[in-house]
C-alpha cells in the first residue's frame, strides 16, 4: 500500500470508523515509534495549521489527533512534543546525482556522464565493463555493476524533517550500496528484484538479480537488512547472506566467505599489465576482484570475475588505486571484501632488450648491449650487474642516446645482468625492464704457431674438456678459398704440406652444452716454397761427357 493511500484511509477512518477499528490503524502507528517525527509545537499552533504546513494531505490532521490522543484541537501547548508519523510528512521530489562513470552507461536509454541527474522514474543501465555510481541527497551511494539496469521507483524527500525515502528496482545485474543510518523503524531505503523485497535502514549490502529472474543474491557486510516478498521477511545481519527465489521462498541465513588474505600483494606495479596473485579462501568458486580510482570504491575503473585466486588488468594508467577482492561460493554468494592499495609506474615503458638475453654465452672480454627503440624515450639508463644484483652495479650508463652501447670497461668470466630504462625528455625515468642474464667466457686463444714439416703442418690450440672444434685453413682471408676443413674432438691437427704461400686458419670451439663459439682471429702463416733437390744437378755433367 503507497504511503499517500495510507493517510487518506487513515483520515478516512478518523471520520467514518468506529473508534475500536480507528485504535487498530493509528495502533500500527504507535508501534513503531521510531517512524515518528517529534514536533515541537509553537505558540499559536493548531492542528489544522500544523496539517496545512506540513502534511502532505492537509486533512490528516485528524490522524495526528488521534495518534497523539489530543482532546481539543485549536488548545495545544506551547514546547510540548508532537507525534507525527514520517509517513504523513509533505513530500517533494529530488534527484540523485551520478558522481562516477566508467564505459557505457545509460539514462532512459541516452548516454550519461559524471554529474548527471537522475530524477524519479528514471531507468540507468550498464553496458559490459561498466560502472556508475549514484549518490542520493542524504549521502547514501549505489554502485551499478556491469551488465545492470535499475529503474528509481521513488526518490522524495520529507520538506520538513529532511528525511529521504528511496526505492529501487534491480530490473538485473548487481548493486553494491552503502545506507546512510536512520533512527527510524521502518526502512527508508528499498531495493526491490524480481523475487525479493529489500528493506534497509541503514547498511552496506550488496544485492544480484540473474537474467531469469529466478534468484536474487543478497549480502550484507554491515548493518542489517530485510528480505521478503512484502510479507514474511527474514532479517540478514552483517556478514550472512540469503538467496531470495520465486514464490517467495528465501534461505536461511548463510555466513559469507571471509576476507581473502593481501598482505602479499605488491603495492608497486611497473608493467602496462597489472597482475595480482593472492592466496585461496576456502569455499570459494570464484573470485570478484575490482580495481578502484580511490580507496573507498566510488569509481570502479574494472571488475572481473575469475575462477582462480589471480587476476590481470591492463590499459590502467599510472597512479594510485584500490583493489577489492572477494570469494563467491557454490550458491553465487559473494564474501567480505579484502582492500589494498596500489600505484602503477609503468611508463615510459622499458624498452625490449635485443642482445644479449636468455642467459647467452660470450667469449669476450666485455658485451655490446641491444635494445629497441621506444616512442617515449628521449635516451636510455643502462646498467650492468655481477650475479649478486644491482645493489651496486658495475656500470650505470645514466644517458645513452642511441640503442647500443659497449662499457669501455672490461670484464672478467663470470655471470652477469644487465637491464635498461627509458627516460622522457623532462627526466620522468620509467620503471627498468625485465634483467637480463648472460655469460661471459675468456675469449678464444689464437692458435699456436705451426709446426711446418716436410711433409706436414701441425696446428694445436687451448680447448676445454668436452669441446668439439672446426678448423679452417684457406687461401684468402676471407675464407672463400678452402684448402682444409675438419671436425675434430681434440683441439689438434695436422695437414699434409701445402705449396709454398701464404694462408689463413682460424679454429671455432663447440662447448659439451652446444654453445658455439667465435672463431679465432684469422691467423697468417707463411709457407716457404719447398728446396729443390741438390743431386739431379750432379747427374747434368754426365749427359754432357
Amino acid at each position: 500500500m503507497s504511503k499517500p493511500l495510507l493517510s487518506r484511509l487513515l483520515s478516512f477512518a478518523h471520520l467514518s470508523l468506529p473508534p475500536l477499528c480507528l485504535a487498530c490503524l493509528v495502533g500500527v502507528g504507535a508501534a513503531r515509534a521510531a517512524d515518528d517525527h517529534d514536533y515541537r509545537i509553537l505558540p499559536g499552533d493548531t492542528l489544522i495549521g500544523i496539517g496545512k504546513r506540513l502534511l502532505e494531505f492537509p486533512r490528516d490532521w485528524r490522524v495526528v489527533e488521534r495518534y497523539n490522543r489530543i482532546a481539543d484541537p485549536y488548545r495545544l501547548t506551547p514546547g510540548a512534543s508532537l507525534r507525527i508519523p514520517v509517513s504523513l510528512l509533505r513530500r517533494e521530489p529530488v534527484k540523485a546525482r551520478v558522481t562516477a562513470v566508467s564505459g557505457n552507461v545509460t539514462a532512459n536509454d541516452e548516454k550519461i556522464a559524471a554529474g548527471a541527474d537522475v530524477a524519479g522514474g528514471a531507468s540507468v543501465a550498464t553496458g559490459a565493463a561498466s560502472f556508475a555510481t549514484i549518490e542520493l541527497v542524504d549521502g547514501s551511494r549505489l554502485l551499478l555493476q556491469p551488465n545492470s539496469r535499475i529503474k528509481v521507483e521513488d526518490l522524495a524527500r520529507h520538506r520538513y524533517t529532511e528525511t529521504t525515502e528511496t526505492r529501487l528496482r534491480l530490473e538485473r545485474g548487481r548493486m553494491e550500496s552503502v545506507v546512510v543510518k536512520t533512527p527510524r523503524a521502518r526502512p527508508h531505503f528499498s531495493v526491490v528484484t524480481p523475487t525479493a523485497t529489500i528493506g534497509v535502514r541503514g547498511t552496506r549490502f550488496r544485492v544480484g538479480a540473474d537474467e531469469q529472474g529466478a534468484t536474487t543474491q543478497t549480502e550484507v557486510t554491515d548493518g542489517t537488512v530485510a528480505v521478503g516478498d512484502g510479507g514474511k521477511s527474514t532479517a540478514v545481519p552483517a556478514g550472512y547472506g540469503v538467496i531470495a527465489e520465486a514464490g517467495g521462498k528465501v534461505s536461511a541465513p548463510v555466513a559469507l566467505l571471509p576476507a581473502p588474505e593481501l598482505g602479499g600483494l605488491p603495492t608497486l606495479q611497473e608493467r602496462t599489465i597489472v597482475r595480482f596473485a593472492f592466496p585461496p579462501v576456502a569455499g570459494a568458486r570464484q573470485y570478484r576482484v575490482q580495481v578502484g580510482a580511490d580507496p573507498d570504491m566510488r569509481n570502479v575503473l574494472a571488475d572481473i570475475v575469475s575462477p582462480i585466486p589471480e587476476a590481470k588488468f591492463a590499459d590502467l594508467p599510472d597512479g594510485h588505486y584500490n583493489v577489492r577482492v572477494r570469494g563467491i561460493d557454490a550458491r553465487g554468494l559473494e564474501g567480505r571484501d579484502a582492500d589494498a592499495p596500489f600505484r602503477i609506474k609503468a611508463r615510459p615503458e622499458p624498452p625490449f632488450a635485443l642482445s644479449p638475453i636468455g642467459g647467452v654465452k660470450l667469449r669476450a672480454e666485455s658485451a655490446e648491449f641491444s635494445w629497441s627503440s621506444h616512442p617515449d624515450a628521449q635516451h636510455y639508463q643502462i646498467q650492468l650487474a655481477d650475479a649478486t644484483g644491482f645493489g651496486q652495479p658495475l656500470v650505470d650508463i645514466e644517458r645513452v642516446d642511441g640503442t647500443t652501447v659497449m662499457p669501455a670497461r672490461k670484464l672478467a668470466p663470470g655471470e652477469y645482468r644487465w637491464r635498461a630504462r627509458s627516460v622522457r625528455a623532462d627526466g620522468d625515468r620509467g620503471p627498468w625492464g625485465d634483467p637480463q642474464r648472460f655469460v661471459l667466457k675468456p675469449p678464444p686463444a689464437d692458435p699456436e704457431t705451426p709446426t711446418i714439416g716436410d711433409d706436414a703442418l701441425a696446428f694445436t690450440w687451448s680447448g676445454e674438456p668436452g669441446q668439439t672444434f672446426l678448423f679452417q685453413l684457406a687461401r684468402d682471408a676471407g675464407f672463400a678459398d678452402m684448402v682444409a676443413e675438419r671436425r675434430l674432438d681434440q683441439p689438434s691437427t695436422s695437414i699434409a704440406r701445402p705449396e709454398g704461400g701464404s694462408y689463413f686458419m682460424r679454429v671455432r670451439a663447440t662447448d659439451a652444452d652446444g654453445f658455439v663459439g667465435p672463431f679465432t682471429r684469422p691467423q697468417r702463416i707463411e709457407v716457404p716454397p719447398r728446396p729443390w733437390p741438390g743431386w739431379p744437378w750432379l747427374l747434368l755433367p754426365a749427359f754432357f761427357f
